[in-house]
């Protein structure tokens, strides 16, 4: 249930494991599954097309032998019986069922804000570039992920934007105050009106703030996060806490029901990931489960965002208690940070410097010991530090 990447990178997985049972995949839009990434920056700009966001060709599901049913929402699933029901009255029967619900975009509630725009599927994201159109003034409410990559785009083709948010970091909690920094930096540098604030109404032409100030907009955006898809789950009986919860083989507390991606949560873990990486690691992870195969080791999660032609990396988490250790100049566009505690690399976060994060997830994955000092150093090669662990080991 579900037609996204999950969804994809299942069945990928599970005939890649040698699965050749029937596989249906319920979708409740009416196109193939495609990236979202792309959303809020190539497609938004209008630079790839429909193509090229699909996550597979259109052909590539009849050779799979995958029954894609799309465009009609799933009403009820029974988790003891493995029955689903379809919005357009039919039904059918799985012997294993895996949610994949992904999660929809969170509006706001001030008055008027019905009236703002989303992005979170392919026809937002066509409705949201129609408006772009050179000389808009565009007011967008949320400077996480969504929000920034949004006000890079609409920069670029040409529209005025205000962005609203009322943290005065941005994406702090998330990738460290100094990489949040040079983040947020970039917006003011392209132009963006940046404000610490909320919505507090809208109005045909304009935005009333929580700062009292009013500002002109002929478009108002929303990127003020998602809330995930947990209905179904939750009205079968499955546990449901800001997800739904799964142990590490993402199965949920029903026997032979699964979640994964957006919408599932690994019971006693802090966070519910919604990032790409993670809906692909979690379908590998249940195809494993389905397929009868061992888990596989952890590894350190990983995302990315683009925005003003600037590519940001991060791995592991930020752990504020952690040493922020600075490796080239990441407020001047080049550099990364590396996160230590204890002698070990917890997460590490890079503006256009891409090897350095992934020699730090292999630190990460391969918990080895690290010195701050050699990871600042210019000069040290982290590939080399990778396979000199025992010199590198403080003290040592």
């Amino acid at each position: 249930m579900g037609a996204g990447l999950a969804a994809v990178s299942l069945c990928a997985s599970l005939r890649a494991g040698g699965y050749t049972g029937r596989l249906t995949v319920l979708g409740d839009e009416p196109c193939h599954p495609y990236d979202r990434p792309p959303l809020s920056k190539q497609f938004l700009a209008g630079d790839r097309g429909i193509a090229e966001i699909a996550v597979q060709p259109a052909q590539w599901y009849p050779d799979q032998g995958i029954d894609m049913r799309l465009g009609i929402p799933v009403a009820a699933l029974d988790a003891d019986t493995g029955r689903v029901e379809l919005a357009d009255g039919s039904a059918l029967a799985a012997d294993v069922l895996v949610l994949a619900t992904g999660g929809r975009a969170r509006r706001l509630t001030a008055p008027g804000s019905q009236a703002a725009m989303v992005l979170r599927t392919r026809a937002d994201a066509e409705a949201l570039r129609a408006r772009l159109v050179p000389g808009a003034r565009v007011l967008i409410a949320g400077a996480g992920l969504i929000g920034a990559e949004v006000a890079a785009t609409a920069t670029h083709r040409g529209c005025h934007v205000t962005l609203v948010d009322p943290n005065p970091l941005p994406m702090e909690q998330v990738l460290g105050p100094q990489a949040a920094r040079a983040l947020h930096a970039q917006h003011a540098a392209h132009g963006v009106t940046v404000i610490r604030g909320g919505v507090f109404a809208v109005e045909p032409g304009k935005v009333t703030l929580s700062t009292g100030d009013s500002v002109p907009a002929d478009l108002v955006m929303a990127g003020i996060g998602i809330v995930p898809n947990v209905e179904l789950a939750q009205d079968a009986g499955l546990d449901v806490d800001n997800g739904v919860l799964v142990d590490a083989g993402m199965r949920s507390s029903a026997p032979g029901v699964y979640a994964i991606g957006d919408i599932a949560r690994v019971d006693g873990s802090a966070h519910r990931s919604e990032h790409w990486d993670n809906a692909r690691r979690t379908a590998d992870a249940a195809a494993r489960s389905i397929l009868g195969l061992p888990p596989e080791a952890w590894r350190a999660p990983w995302f990315w965002t683009d925005r003003y032609g600037t590519h940001l990396e991060m791995t592991g988490l930020y752990d504020p208690a952690a040493e922020a250790v600075p490796r080239g100049d990441i407020a001047a566009g080049a550099g990364s940070v590396f996160y230590v505690r204890d002698g070990r690399c917890v997460g590490a976060v890079s503006l256009d410097r891409p090897l350095d994060i992934r020699a730090a997830q292999r630190m990460i994955d391969r918990d080895v010991p690290v010195r701050a000092e050699r990871l600042a150093d210019e000069g040290t090669d982290l590939r080399k530090l990778l396979t000199n662990i025992r010199s590198d080991a403080p003290g040592g």
